[in-house]
């Protein structure tokens, strides 16, 4: 295998262009070994485009990518996400307020333990009953004010807590597809009806119009029908389905009242009968739709959950169905072709790993790039590495179900009583009666969720330690109190100093709109 010298990506959207830009940036920058970037998209394929929440990875994407983050909001209208609130999935309503919070900050540390044990000692003597989301942590208090995570002053790319982004995904690929082609990326208008294999892999693309192209690398960015790696290299699939039951989602944007609306800087995900709805709140319109599984609701009883959600909100379009291919391809690089997005695999949308899925393949790729002599332990690691992530984000997305109490619905029986657990999962789960968790317990130590992460779900959801834990002993309670009693200083600081989202975005976006040049 020989250093590439051009590289070819077959598809647009979020995947191909995000490709695109990073591929550019980083194998295409130097004049002295000059790499030919050229990507090819069909005029008829539509991108989803259903607006995506993202996780705060993607700020040094961006970075990497020497894009404005004022770009965002004024090309991707975009706000900030401070984490994802949950509403409905631990017992569907009851008698108690039935949400909890997952935001992206971790506890902090005092007196030589982690907020998680304070709040766990104050619990285990019934000296506290405020989810430990509401006052272990920070960032939590910016969502009931719809609070920016940055502050009006904030340099970019940087703020006291960490953040994502809300965006439109039609528009981000957009702005990748200017700043690509910008920098020197190629871009071919085309179908591909023809795809010619050799020994190496992926010889030659064929488009409608005649015209053939090589290249030394080939990236499929088709989507779930995965062209290149699926269909012309034969790559099986590997299906989450008996797990992780939604495959089908309905979407449909809704209009603001007016244009004082509050902005929510947070996802909201609310579980209903057969799934959940999602929302998110751009800066012109909240992206909204219904998760499902067709093998307990139909696209026209989803659509009318979906329409009983949004009640007296204006629909900004007619209801979208969309088909999930829930899982990963075998291998996601095969000789010379490398899949990311759809092509190489999907985890319903729950925690938002979409992007951070393309993301990290074509970080990690570069990482593994091949010399002179070859590529095959590399390439064998890479494809452990990304069926260990996918497998990872499985057990994480299937513990938000399997741990509700919900036994209301056939989906939700389905899922806490029928669905078999996976070990890696059901073991974690078993250590986690115990303790709390600790980043050793996982066994990938670059996880997206870490400890914290998994620990807000597990007390959102009443996972806890039936026994207690073993430092409960060692720790007094008024240690605890000061601990939880210096968070909440920090919380009402917090509040006082940050801005409100609306506020933010139509500063910022402003600014970016009144700037001379262009990203």
């Amino acid at each position: 295998m020989i250093p590439y010298r051009s590289v070819l990506v077959i598809g647009g959207g979020t995947a191909g262009w995000l490709a695109a830009a990073y591929l550019q940036r980083t194998l295409g920058a130097n004049p002295d070994y000059p790499v030919d970037i050229c990507l090819i998209e069909s005029k008829e394929i539509e991108t989803i485009g259903v607006g995506e929440a993202t996780v705060p990875t993607l700020r040094q994407t961006m970075q990497t990518l020497d894009i404005p983050e004022t770009a965002l909001f004024a090309h991707a209208d975009a706000t900030l996400k401070n984490g994802i609130r949950f509403v409905g999935w631990r017992n569907g309503g009851g008698t108690e307020v039935d949400r909890y919070d997952h935001p992206f900050d971790a506890p902090l540390l005092s007196e030589g333990y982690s907020a998680m044990a304070h709040w766990l000692n104050l619990k285990q003597r019934g000296r506290i009953a405020a989810p430990f989301a509401d006052v272990g942590v920070v960032q939590t208090a910016l969502f009931d004010g719809n609070l920016s995570p940055k502050l009006m002053q904030s340099p970019k790319y940087e703020a006291p807590v960490p953040y994502a982004y809300h965006l439109d995904a039609i528009r981000l690929a957009a702005l990748l597809r200017e700043v690509s082609t910008g920098r020197g990326v190629r871009h071919i208008i085309g179908d591909v009806v023809r795809v010619e294999t050799n020994e190496s892999g992926i010889k030659a693309v064929e488009l409608a119009d005649g015209s053939r192209h090589e290249a030394d690398l080939f990236i499929d960015c088709t989507g779930f029908r995965s062209l290149l790696l699926g269909d012309a290299l034969g790559v099986p699939w590997i299906s989450y389905g008996d797990t992780l039951l939604c495959d089908r989602a309905v979407a449909c944007p809704v209009a603001y009242k007016d244009a004082a609306t509050p902005l929510r800087s947070y996802t909201t995900c609310t579980a209903k009968d057969s799934g959940w709805v999602w929302e998110i709140d751009l800066q012109s319109r909240r992206g909204s739709g219904y998760v499902y599984s067709s093998a307990f609701c139909s696209d026209d009883e989803a659509v009318a959950t979906l329409r009983q959600h949004h009640g007296a909100a204006e629909p900004l379009a007619e209801p979208r169905l969309l088909s999930m291919r829930i899982g990963h391809r075998a291998r996601m690089w095969e000789k010379n072709c490398l899949a990311l997005g759809l092509a190489s695999g999907f985890i319903e949308p729950l925690e938002s790993t979409g992007i951070y899925l393309i993301e990290h393949a074509v970080q990690m790729f570069i990482d593994y790039l091949p010399a002179p002599g070859g590529a095959g332990h590399s390439q064998a690691r890479y494809n452990t590495a990304m069926s260990d992530l996918y497998d990872e984000l499985r057990d994480f997305i299937l513990a938000h179900y399997v741990l509700s109490q919900r036994r209301d619905t056939p989906f939700w029986r389905a899922h806490t009583q029928d669905v078999k657990v996976p070990d890696t999962l059901a073991n974690l789960l078993a250590l986690w009666d115990e303790k709390i968790p600790n980043s050793t317990d996982i066994n990938r130590r670059l996880s997206l969720f870490g400890p914290h992460n998994w620990f807000f779900i597990l007390s959102g959801l009443h996972r806890l330690p039936a026994h207690g834990i073993g430092q409960t002993p060692y720790i007094s309670p008024e240690a605890s109190v000061r601990a939880l009693a210096h968070i909440a200083k920090i919380r009402q600081a917090a509040v006082a100093q940050s801005p409100t989202m609306r506020d933010y975005a139509q500063k910022v976006r402003s600014a970016a709109v009144n700037a001379p040049g262009r990203p």
